[in-house]
């Protein structure tokens, strides 16, 4: 009788040392998926970039974000550029991309000009990458897709890239590309990673807030 029992005391230590294994192996997986989720997109954007020969562009997701930086006010050399600077139509995105008072200002950016709306940041990285680390860029939309604002307040606010986002009708984006010399770009050329730096316009200073956009040429 004793040896039944141990036998059977033999039997359910294996199970529950073998559910206990299992369980771990499961939550390992798990987390592995989940960190593989979160960096999905910048490494297919890398392997792409790298098949291509393009330089691999530097990228910060939300979830890379671990500092905030404050709002930094200009000084009086960027209130002098902007004093007589055209005002055009295009409000912020959002106020969280604000990194100077109550407004976005991008210094020497390059100026990205939409006719449809951005509604992913992958229609955006092959354009990153095509650009110098820490070069300011600019772009013009109909709308932004939630996760694409996200992606340029923490690229903006970890340093990565200041991301201006600003969203306007037609005659307003057309205005902004004939000032700086950007060329419309269709949303079938941002998905297929088409656009080339000769589509893109440049600025001296542009302040843009939630009234309009000052464009110091």
């Amino acid at each position: 009788m004793l040896d039944n029992m141990s036998s059977a005391w033999q039997g359910f230590l294996i199970i529950l040392g073998v559910g206990i294994v299992i369980l771990a192996v499961a939550a390992l997986a798990d987390r592995r998926t989940r960190r593989r989720g979160e960096g999905a997109l910048v490494n297919q954007s890398s392997e792409h970039n790298a098949s291509s020969g393009q330089a691999v562009p530097n990228y910060t997701t939300m979830t890379e974000l671990l500092r905030r930086s404050s709002p930094t006010r200009s000084g009086a050399p960027a209130e002098a550029a902007l004093r007589n600077a055209p005002s055009v139509a295009l409000t912020l995105a959002s106020p969280a991309l604000n990194n100077d008072s109550r407004r976005c200002l991008a210094t020497d950016p390059r100026v990205l000009v939409c006719d449809d709306p951005v509604t992913t940041v992958r229609e955006l990285v092959p354009i990153w990458g095509l650009l110098p680390p820490g070069q300011a860029v600019t772009i013009a939309a109909p709308a932004f897709d939630a996760a694409v604002i996200d992606a340029a307040v923490a690229n903006t606010r970890a340093g990565t890239r200041l991301v201006q986002a600003v969203v306007g009708e037609a005659a307003a984006r057309a205005e902004l590309a004939s000032l700086t010399g950007a060329t419309a770009v269709e949303h079938a050329d941002l998905q297929a990673g088409g656009v080339s730096l000769t589509a893109l316009g440049h600025a001296t200073l542009i302040s843009a807030d939630a009234a309009a956009s000052l464009v110091a040429v």
